[in-house]
């Protein structure tokens, strides 16, 4: 039979007989919500006010915590008058481990926004469980790309997320598919480490309806562990290994007393030379850099503090806080000049060793009504963040062209949702979002050995790019080591200050008529954009409102497996391009919308001991936005993006997960793409002889960064040892198919091919009750491969590329080999 149960955190779940008999299949659609008994408890929460004071204070520093406190107080007032809560539950477990009896523990996700099994949301949603992310030694973004078929995720070289889902979104300054923590949308930090996580959710396909806009592919959401008031634990972990590698993290738990509220803290520290190397060769002049060797060398530290307990009988509450510091390479590109055959070497001869520093600071505050029939939810929250880049954009020895860009970006969200909580076949969802994200960037080109002189003329470098007074190493001249950075001129790149925002109001019902279930949602996000270019006081205002439906149809099979089919829509609001090219105005672009048509099944297998999902999906994909850099008019780098035409894709999805015996499972996922652009697309491909542009029709031609297929493999061992440990050994084995890189237009109409690539990884383990020892191999089989890659300017002009056209790409992480101890306690 089958009973309800409670687990530490107040969470149903389901609970299996195991007395010899089959056990039974787990009751569909059981809620899985429980409500928490709590009592008034003044003292205690005066408690908690003055630990999260103290914490804040210690996370931030007197000086920040002005500015914070501020914006924070803000949110705060907002939740305090609204006075709405939701369920601070934890989702429940999100393993997909294995069962005493050999049966697969129901896995729970929120990706609608309620907590609900897996296997009866009529869409496609990948998780990586806590467990996973631990034994996998899952930190970094391109670590969960690898995990599911169809997600093709890393972390770009200037610190930013570069995702595309089933083929939708687009690498570079497009956003594409949301990233979350906690229900919290990150803007500035995306490929910030989160530790202590309960597991990483991936929602496949648009999210308009219920995330609103910049998730027109999708959703990756990071569920972190939450306080539990029951008791105090904790663990410490060091990891220690190839390329200098010391990190340490280390988690705690601990109940504040009487009342329900407890504190759970996170903090990691992490040092790590890298892979890529700078020679620094000697230059010209006969002089050589004297930089760092370790070109890629990354130091990155955090803390995540977070508060939860009762402040009522029904009202609760959760608040958490968060810092985050990152210095380590920014835009280390290798550079290829043949694209037909890419070589991957990890040399990267800059002039001075590109670096990225990037500091975060958010809170956020989530209040829980608990009323009779449906819970009220209020989500607010504060992210600052300042960022510093450096690039080198010759990308070789020489003192040429380079580029600052400072970066401010504070944003402020808040959701009130409404949910019900009963019983019965009718359930619903609705409430209001806004979000407003303001940026500056006081960006410029950096000409060494350049002079620009009153009446107009230019020497050096910028001179030879602009046709004037072409001097220094572009024209042949040896330049002495006091006249390389002697004589510096800036351009303006971009000097911009945009502020976005959206305000939004949704509802999601669902009706259950036994066998078959009704699902339908709406969404009115209004969008704004607001930009000026500080350079010349030219300024663009955009704005316009998206309806965003969503209907699903559930036919239950059995209470074991379900037929679907849904239809949803999701969009990327339009905005301006900041173009020193273009004096005059602000060129913009469009807002691109997708309409997604997806089927599928899931159900349970072997009397419980697996499960599988298979789904087949078309996209109508319109207006896409794509990024683009080319050559400036005069001289530089434009950076752009383009409406470059619509696109139609589709595929076919499936996962298998198995307990192969008490002691093995075994999981497989593979996905499929087929996508073009519809006929008549055509982007510029250069000039002719009069200025014209040349137009490229790539109609039929695949777009960029669509991977064709994915799959991945993955086996776990647990064997329990007569001295009661335990081993453990996991293998993961993925595949990356190949995909067009980024950069359809430029003069000389190149492109490039990113090849397909197969990387192994396995961990070896030994625990006791408390300690546990574990070595990891990331690429074991020391696989060559870019994670990205794009044709790109070339503006050295001195090693013989006829084209002017380079290839720069991301080299993926070769074999790493680490090695960790951990203590529980």
């Amino acid at each position: 039979m089958t009973l309800p149960a409670e687990n530490g955190d107040g969470v149903l779940v389901e609970v299996f007989a195991q007395a010899g008999a089959p056990s039974a299949a787990p009751v569909r659609r059981q809620s899985i919500m429980a409500q928490w008994d709590r009592t008034r408890n003044e003292v205690c929460l005066i408690q908690a006010g003055i630990y999260a004071e103290s914490i804040v204070r210690s996370v931030l520093g007197d000086a920040s915590m002005l500015k914070f406190s501020r914006n924070f107080a803000w949110l705060g007032s907002i939740a305090a008058i609204s006075a709405f809560s939701i369920s601070l539950l934890p989702a429940g477990t999100a393993t997909a481990q294995e069962s005493a009896a050999g049966e697969f523990e129901e896995i729970v996700v929120t990706a609608r926004k309620r907590a609900e099994s897996l296997l009866e949301i009529p869409e496609s949603v990948s998780v990586i469980t806590g467990a996973d992310i631990d034994r996998q030694n899952i930190k970094g973004l391109e670590d969960v790309g690898f995990q599911i078929p169809n997600l093709n995720l890393s972390t770009r070289l200037d610190g930013f997320p570069n995702v595309s889902v089933r083929g939708l979104g687009a690498f570079g300054n497009t956003q594409g598919v949301g990233f979350y923590l906690d229900d919290v949308q990150l803007f500035s930090d995306a490929s910030s480490r989160f530790g202590d996580l309960e597991r990483i959710e991936v929602l496949k396909g648009p999210q308009g309806t219920l995330y609103g806009g910049s998730n027109i592919g999708g959703a990756v959401k990071f569920v972190s562990a939450r306080p539990d008031s029951d008791s105090m634990f904790g663990r410490v972990k060091g990891v220690v290994g190839d390329q200098g590698i010391f990190d340490v993290e280390g988690s705690l738990n601990l109940p504040l007393g009487a009342g329900d509220w407890a504190m759970r803290a996170f903090g990691f520290w992490v040092s790590n030379d890298g892979y890529l190397r700078n020679p620094n060769p000697t230059r010209l002049n006969g002089i050589a850099g004297n930089n760092d060797e370790d070109i890629g060398n990354t130091e990155e530290s955090g803390v995540r503090v977070s508060l939860a307990g009762p402040l009522g009988d029904n009202l609760s509450a959760y608040v958490s806080v968060r810092s985050n510091e990152f210095e380590g390479p920014n835009n280390t590109w290798i550079r290829e000049l043949d694209e037909g055959n890419l070589e991957h070497p990890n040399e990267v001869p800059a002039s001075n060793n590109p670096r990225h520093e990037r500091d975060t600071t958010s809170g956020m505050v989530e209040l829980v009504w608990e009323l009779n029939g449906y819970d009220i939810t209020s989500v607010s929250s504060y992210t600052t963040t300042e960022s510093f880049r450096y690039t080198d954009l010759d990308q070789r020895e020489e003192y040429l062209l380079s580029l600052f860009r400072p970066e401010d970006m504070d944003v402020l969200t808040q959701e009130i949702r409404f949910t019900s909580t009963d019983e019965g076949p009718f359930q619903w969802l609705g409430g209001v979002y806004y979000s407003k994200y303001d940026e500056k960037m006081d960006s410029d080109l950096v000409w060494y050995d350049t002079v620009i002189y009153a009446d107009g003329n230019i020497s050096g470098p910028l001179g030879c790019a602009a046709g004037l007074m072409c001097t220094g190493v572009w024209a042949g001249e040896t330049v002495t080591e006091a006249e390389e950075t002697g004589e510096v001129a800036l351009t303006p790149f971009e000097k911009r200050i945009r502020d976005k925002s959206h305000l939004a109001a949704f509802i999601n019902a669902t009706y259950d008529m036994g066998d078959w279930e009704l699902g339908v949602g709406l969404r009115a996000d209004r969008w704004k954009n607001e930009t000026l270019r500080f350079s010349t006081n030219h300024t663009g205002s955009d704005s316009g409102t998206e309806i965003l439906p969503r209907v699903s149809v559930t036919r239950w099979l059995s209470d074991d497996s379900m037929l679907y089919g849904t239809v949803a829509r999701g969009f990327e609001p339009g905005g301006f391009n900041i173009s020193e090219d273009v004096p005059d105005y602000l060129p913009a672009f469009d807002s691109e919308d997708a309409t997604s048509f997806e089927t599928g099944w899931k159900g349970r297998l072997m009397d419980g001991r697996g499960s599988a999902t298979i789904a087949a999906y078309f996209i109508d994909y319109n207006q896409r936005q794509i990024e683009t850099q080319i050559p400036a008019e005069g001289a530089g780098i434009v950076e752009l993006i383009n409406n470059v035409g619509d696109s139609k894709q589709f595929g076919v999805e499936a996962e298998v997960s198995v307990a192969v015996s008490e002691a093995l499972s075994v999981a497989l996922s593979a996905g499929w793409i087929e996508a073009e652009w519809d006929s008549g697309t055509s982007v510029v491909s250069g000039a002719d002889a009069d200025g014209n542009p040349i137009l490229k029709d790539i109609g039929g031609d695949t777009p960029p960064v669509t991977p064709d297929f994915s799959w991945n493999v993955a086996a776990d061992y647990v064997q329990p040892l007569a001295n009661g440990m335990t081993f453990n050994a996991s293998v993961q084995v993925s595949h990356n198919g190949k995909y067009t890189g980024l950069r359809l237009s430029d003069p000389a109409g190149v492109s490039v091919v990113n090849p397909s690539f197969t990387l192994v990884g396995a961990q070896f383990s030994l625990a006791s009750e408390r300690w546990e020892w574990a070595v990891n191999i990331e690429n074991l089989l020391d696989e060559d491969y870019y994670t990205d890659v794009q044709t790109f300017p070339d503006f050295f002009f001195l090693d013989g590329d006829a084209d002017e056209i380079i290839v720069i790409g991301t080299l993926g992480q070769p074999q790493l080999i680490t090695a960790s101890i951990s203590y529980s306690f």
